[in-house]
């Protein structure tokens, strides 16, 4: 079942499409549309005017993200598609940068110490298991320790 958020952004999505040039909308599959029709939710209310741009109509983050998708994905040109890759590659390389400057000098002893501490101090303070013995043994056990005397 889709989250009811994303069923009404998926009914903002229908709405839009609804107002979109023919030619734009064969691009997209068959099967895309009719998932988004059949998990929007029928019942929202979109606020959609068609006389205002897109880009100044309040709509849900997550009717955007699927509008977006579906540009970056059915409506943008090859050289675009190329552009977003580039963007897209940039990001992950800017982050990954970002991710080696924390731990550059560091040795891996020091930052996953706080964790071999804890495991330490786990096992110090676990139950030690005390092995029951029965009542025969223990009697026993008694009569050799009084005989030893």
């Amino acid at each position: 079942m889709v989250d009811e958020v994303y069923q009404n952004a998926f009914k903002e999505v229908n709405d839009i499409l609804e107002f979109t040039d023919e030619d734009l909308i064969n691009k997209i599959p068959t099967k895309f549309k009719d998932f988004i029709k059949n998990n929007m939710n029928k019942n929202y209310v979109t606020n959609i005017n068609p006389e205002i741009t897109i880009d100044k109509q309040k709509l849900l983050k997550e009717t955007e993200s699927i509008l977006s998708l579906i540009y970056r994905t059915y409506w943008a040109t090859e050289e675009e598609k190329r552009g977003f890759s580039e963007e897209d590659f940039k990001r992950i390389l800017e982050t990954e940068t970002r991710k080696k400057e924390n731990y550059i000098g560091k040795n891996i002893d020091e930052i996953f110490e706080k964790r071999k501490k804890a495991s330490e101090n786990t096992e110090k303070n676990s139950l030690i298991v005390v092995k029951k013995e029965g009542f025969i043994k223990r009697i026993f056990k008694r009569i050799l320790e009084f005989i030893k005397k």
